[in-house]
């Protein structure tokens, strides 16, 4: 006899989808670089190294925008928090080291608090999923570095040429 699903509390439907909007909202606040390597790592499944050439950055500066992703839907953080934060990235690095692995394993070893922190680190980014879909909707982090600077660059010469167009419609 199979056991029928238990119903899902509509408090902790609410819970769940307020959270959502707020990891959303706050990858939004983030510079539209981060959102872009976070995207291409989230969404698209791109490792470091392969972001890292596609948007000609070093693999460190893909580090850095992966963290600031993560550490943005938990402002606030603790100290045990904010380094699982920086340990989950890292070793996600095609750069690290097997002594950093080791040297991970042992802060891992160091306290209860320690683990506990890493595991919620791991919970905490795959609840960005759902955020990041929303974020990536229309695919615009897919283009490369040159878009996102001709996106500002385009903007300024279209309110040029209309400012240009007045002076000349008022003169």
């Amino acid at each position: 006899m199979s056991r029928l699903p238990l119903p899902i509390e509509p408090q902790a439907c609410a819970r769940d989808q307020a959270g959502e909007h707020q990891r959303l909202y706050a990858l939004k606040r983030l510079p539209r670089r981060v959102q872009q390597v976070f995207l291409l790592n989230r969404l698209d499944q791109l490792d470091y190294a392969t972001i890292a050439k596609r948007l000609d950055l070093p693999v460190l500066s893909i580090e850095r925008n992966m963290h600031l992703a993560l550490q943005a839907v938990q402002p606030g953080a603790d100290a045990n928090a904010r380094v699982a934060g920086q340990w989950y990235v890292r070793l996600q690095s095609p750069d690290v080291t097997a002594c950093e692995r080791i040297d991970f394993r042992r802060w891992l070893d160091a306290a209860p608090e320690h683990l506990q922190a890493f595991h919620e680190t791991e919970l905490r980014w795959r609840s960005l999923l759902a955020p990041a879909r929303a974020l990536g909707l229309d695919g615009w982090y897919r283009q490369g570095r040159t878009a996102i600077s001709l996106g500002g660059c385009s903007l300024a010469m279209g309110i040029g040429v209309a400012a240009l167009m007045l002076l000349g419609f008022w003169a």
